[in-house]
């Protein structure tokens, strides 16, 4: 019995593994359609077609589309919130943590511009702003607060502030030949930080304090080094 068991745990093991490579070349058909003409333009034809899977297939994973755009924002956003944990290790400071992780989501337009794109689309279509995905940056600031870093009216306030002057930048920086000063958190990465520490409602000197601190995105994992997902 004991011998029977083990086996089945190892075809459910191999099911499991399956059904995890089948939902990601769904997800990954997605990101690329959704970079390339938005949520709202593909369809899940065309998300399957891409996939080389049968249309009942993606049934088995996802609702609608709806469904599958919030499982790649969720998968990008969580695999980004990785890449500022990593570049904001050993920083205390929250308003400093803010800002270097909305540098390095301005470097991912030079480093990786098909996962920016998507982040851009998927945030402009208004996929939710509190949700898990955005736990490490909702935490930064409630320090920030909390800790009187931050002087704003309220947290959805400051989340808001954050996410709104980080996708507009991103958008323009995609609309825009971005150089390599972008990846540096220099040129208009370094005005943008600036606009969003004002509007947290840090003095200039602090600002200043803070973007003379070494930034460097070199070593720092972009999303499996630009691979897809």
């Amino acid at each position: 019995m004991a011998g029977k068991t083990a086996a089945m745990q190892k075809v459910d093991e191999a099911g499991s593994r399956r059904r995890e490579r089948m939902r990601l070349l769904l997800v990954e058909a997605a990101t690329r359609l959704f970079a390339r003409q938005g949520v709202d333009a593909t369809t899940i034809d065309e998300i399957v077609d891409l996939a080389g899977v049968a249309k009942g297939t993606f049934y088995n994973y996802f609702t609608d589309r709806a469904d599958i755009a919030r499982a790649v924002a969720s998968v990008i956003r969580h695999q980004l919130n990785a890449a500022v944990e990593e570049i904001n290790r050993g920083i205390d400071d929250p308003a400093e943590r803010v800002s270097r992780g909305a540098r390095l989501f301005l470097a991912l337009v030079v480093r990786d511009p098909v996962h920016a794109r998507m982040l851009a689309r998927i945030y402009n279509g208004g996929i939710e702003a509190a949700g898990g995905a955005n736990q490490h940056l909702i935490g930064d600031l409630r320090q920030g607060i909390e800790s009187e870093r931050m002087r704003v009216p309220s947290l959805d306030a400051a989340l808001h502030v954050v996410i709104g002057i980080t996708t507009v930048a991103m958008r323009h920086l995609l609309d825009t030949a971005a150089g390599e000063e972008i990846a540096r958190g220099e040129g208009y990465a370094r005005d943008m930080t600036v606009a969003l520490l004002q509007a947290l409602g840090l003095k200039a000197d602090e600002i200043e304090r803070i973007l003379k601190r070494p930034f460097s995105i070199d070593g720092v994992t972009l999303l499996g080094h630009g691979r897809f997902l």
